[in-house]
């Protein structure tokens, strides 16, 4: 079978045409059974005198190779696939689980690296090798490693039952928007919305098989009709049922209802936590953040809250005069958006949909690898006859001196409803083998942008080019590390405050109006922004901002929250009341519950949504040099890669803050070894 699995077969860039459902499952077994096998001849040979190469690499080649079969099969999965093909997929994911926990709980290989880091030779080891070593070290204590049998086996089942809770939430949240569609065939309900936006409802409609405009829940559906609709009634549906998913009413309310899944699932975490030694799901969370402890993030969010507190009542002020203005009542949830829409355009003389058609996908990917080239000094090369995983999927090549170092997938558009606007991942990360190969990284960038239409290309607003650059700046650090090991290489191996960090540095040259000019052509004349409409844009995106940050201060919040406080008697709900009456900006809907359909802390950011905040405010002190140095300024942009990027996660993000910024070192408690 190895001999025609295109998964068993070496290859440079996945085979993904070639790959079938009969070959995932064999693939699978087979290279557990190679691992095993291996592992066990790992730990006879080191037993005596543990090395680096046949210790630490020989395990690093064999978690690379089952991760990167299980990340090619996730990408296939991501398209429409025949039954056969699912069952074999879960059956594949089942058994690579099933041998991760039993690779990451194996006391002979912990013990092996922990006599390597207590030997003489360790303590000459580089940086990077002392790194490697030590997050290594706290994995297989986080695994339970330290802990009794006893122990041990009781973290495995609540494990297990933590990662069947997480799904049954995502699942009902799924479930729910694919339940709520609206079938529109009076177009005057459709007032306001942008041809752009009716474009996209009227080629849901017409896949569905209906005439007319199909609304659902999908994100930017949502956002057309919060921003857009002149219906007041109709934005008051959507959002009433937007945050009503899953929360569960009439005879179907146990099946449907997320609270109690949440409810268990915190208490999993709570168990898990205090199992480890922990006092909270909070505090284990922090292992690998910059933060100290759970007051630290806690007076972090309420410090940034209290700083938020002028703008807040100054816009709340402004929107009230606004609606007065209209004629309008007391203002209610569906209100904000649209009047702050509205507020925009009058404060920059400028709307979304104009600047829209300024930034075309093609255009924008084109300028992006003009701005890498500018500022990093490497070139992205399209590749034409790539094999991929879907059509729409394109492909490039990162190129530095004219060599090959890595390869960059984008697949754009949206093909389900829901999901997240947009995301990174490595699919390989870049790596030396213990021979001194280099194994080249590939990063995936995925978003939900919609499809052209037969009259427009895809067009991007703001939100979705801060998207793109945001995820396009994970990418790039996931490309650029000249790291050798695979723990201390990539975006997946890095704290989560320190992942987002490098999204939101590019994220801040959207808001510059240089940058959007660099970035933008007209999809029908390729004339760029002028420097009045780019100055207005900038403007444009700087009016009325507080609505997005309580959003992104109450989701920190109630996610912290959720884990620091479990037991205190309080329901879900009742800490999303609080933390909302803590942020005093926002609105809900009686009778919904924002948190019961609360995907993003389902994952690995469970606890850890508050550092898209706490890397937000390191991000702009970094920003602070390309705009004193000049935006495009290709030695700020080597400065930036050497501090932050290229040794990989060898020092802390505050240690390469203040690096880049010229201050003096700091210490914290990763880079003193704890």
């Amino acid at each position: 079978m190895s001999e025609s699995n295109p998964l068993l077969l070496p290859y440079d860039l996945p085979p993904f045409s070639a790959i079938r459902a009969e070959h995932l499952v064999p693939a699978i077994e087979q290279i557990i059974a190679q691992s095993r096998n291996t592992t066990a001849t790992i730990i006879a040979s080191q037993a005596s005198f543990p090395t680096w190469d046949d210790l630490v690499q020989a395990v690093e080649e064999l978690e690379a190779r089952l991760d990167g079969v299980l990340k090619v099969i996730e990408l296939l999965d991501s398209i429409p696939q025949e039954p056969t093909w699912q069952q074999a997929s879960h059956r594949s994911y089942e058994l690579a689980v099933q041998y991760s926990a039993e690779l990451a709980a194996n006391n002979d290989l912990y013990q092996l690296h922990r006599q390597l880091a207590d030997s003489p030779i360790a303590a000459l080891f580089n940086q990077q090798r002392q790194s490697a070593l030590r997050k290594i070290l706290r994995k297989y204590h986080l695994a339970g490693l330290d802990l009794s049998p006893e122990q041990q086996h009781r973290l495995k089942a609540l494990n297990l039952q933590i990662d069947a809770f997480s799904q049954e939430f995502l699942r009902r949240v799924r479930d729910s928007n694919d339940a709520w569609r609206k079938h529109i065939q009076d177009k005057a309900l459709l007032s306001g919305l942008p041809d752009t936006a009716l474009a996209r409802m009227e080629v849901a409609a017409r896949d569905a098989g209906l005439e007319g405009w199909l609304l659902t829940l999908c994100a930017q559906s949502f956002q057309d009709v919060m921003s857009y609709a002149n219906h007041r009634a109709l934005r008051q549906e959507v959002l009433v049922a937007y945050y009503s998913r899953a929360v569960g009413t009439g005879p179907d309310a146990i099946a449907t209802d997320n609270e109690p899944v949440l409810t268990v699932l915190l208490d999993t975490r709570h168990q898990k936590a205090q199992l480890l030694g922990y006092a909270n799901f909070a505090e284990l969370a922090l292992v690998e953040q910059m933060a100290e402890s759970t007051d630290e993030v806690t007076a972090f969010l309420h410090q940034q809250v209290d700083q938020a507190r002028t703008t807040f009542a100054h816009e709340t002020q402004q929107l009230q005069r606004y609606a007065a203005q209209q004629g309008g009542d007391a203002l209610e949830p569906w209100d904000y958006d649209y009047f702050a829409e509205k507020i925009r355009q009058g404060v920059a003389g400028v709307s979304r949909d104009v600047v829209r058609n300024y930034f075309p996908l093609d255009t924008v990917l084109q300028r992006l690898c003009s701005f890498t080239k500018t500022l990093f000094g490497v070139e992205l090369i399209e590749q034409t006859t790539v094999d991929t995983w879907h059509p729409d999927v394109r492909v490039f090549e990162l190129r530095e001196y004219a060599e090959p170092i890595g390869h960059l997938f984008i697949d754009p558009y949206r093909r389900v409803a829901g999901g997240e606007i947009g995301a990174a991942s490595g699919l390989r990360n870049h790596r030396m083998t213990a021979e001194g190969r280099p194994q080249r990284p590939i990063a995936v960038l995925r978003s939900q942008l919609p499809r052209p239409t037969a009259t427009q290309p895809c067009l991007l607003d703001h939100l979705q080019l801060r998207v793109l650059l945001h995820e396009f700046g994970h990418c790039l650090q996931h490309l650029l590390t000249a790291a050798p090991y695979r723990a201390i290489s990539g975006m997946g191996q890095l704290s989560h405050d320190t992942t987002e960090f490098f999204g939101q540095v590019l994220e801040q040259f959207c808001f510059t109006a240089p940058c959007l000019i660099w970035l933008s052509g007209h999809f029908q004349t390729g004339d760029p922004l002028s420097d009045d409409m780019a100055n207005q844009m900038s403007r444009w995106v700087r009016t009325q901002t507080s609505h997005e940050t309580a959003s992104v201060l109450l989701t920190g919040l109630v996610d912290f929250e959720l884990h620091r406080t479990y037991g205190d008697g309080r329901t879900p709900h009742e800490v999303f009341t609080h933390a909302n009456v803590e942020v005093g900006h926002l609105q809900w809907p009686d009778g919904t519950r924002p948190v019961n359909s609360f995907e993003q802390p389902m994952g690995s950011y469970g606890a850890r949504m508050y550092s898209y905040l706490w890397s937000g405010v390191l991000a702009r002190q970094a920003f602070e040099r390309f705009e004193r140095d000049g935006l495009f300024n290709p030695e700020t942009g080597k400065a930036f890669r050497d501090a932050f990027i290229t040794e990989g996660d060898t020092r802390t993000l505050l240690n390469s803050l203040a690096l880049f910024r010229g201050e003096g070192a700091r210490c914290d408690k990763h880079s003193t070894g704890a």
